[in-house]
């Protein structure tokens, strides 16, 4: 028990440098940028990739070209990342089908049966699936939770290492839609 304790100090320590590191980035996307970029700077390219949700269906990045897609990189271990879900239901209910919510477990340890059990106790009414495609680290994922805002073009218009709030999450969702 100790040593769980332990682990989870440990975590939460790591995650207060690394927000207080990304907080003096000046900027919370790729290349220092805010939101939805600007200063004529072409945001880069978000990474395709293709998985299958819990329940066994097939889909792509690229399906939800169009729209707002957020990926939430999470394990279900990761407390921080119980409370993202929750700022994440808030961002789903304000915007609706205007945003893609994708939650992508990095933990080898999670089975669909776990991560099925883990949508229902958080209720989460979005795609969850297994990381099962290197995804995590086509978007560089090293912290957890990780949040990734693609534009509808297909690009990234913001990233968070650590727990972000609705509110962040509106605003740059709210930019990403123009």
């Amino acid at each position: 028990m100790k040593r769980a304790q332990l682990a989870i100090g440990l975590v939460l320590v790591l995650m207060v440098i690394l927000l207080a590191l990304e907080g003096l980035s000046g900027g919370t996307a790729p290349g220092g940028q805010s939101g939805g970029g600007g200063g004529g700077q072409e945001l880069p390219k978000a990474p395709d990739f293709t998985l299958k949700d819990i329940y066994g269906h097939r889909f792509s990045l690229s399906d939800f070209r169009g729209k707002v897609v957020i990926l939430d990189f999470f394990a279900t271990y990761c407390e921080p990342c119980e409370a993202q879900v929750r700022e994440l239901r808030e961002v789903k209910e304000q915007f609706g089908d205007k945003v893609v919510i994708i939650s992508i477990s990095v933990s080898p340890e999670d089975t669909n049966e776990e991560l099925r059990s883990y949508a229902e106790r958080n209720g989460i009414t979005w795609l969850v699936a297994r990381d099962t495609a290197g995804v995590g680290d086509a978007y560089n994922v090293r912290y957890l939770p990780t949040i990734v805002i693609v534009n509808p073009e297909g690009r990234i218009a913001a990233r968070h290492v650590g727990f972000t709030d609705s509110e962040t999450l509106a605003e740059e969702v709210e930019a990403a839609l123009g």
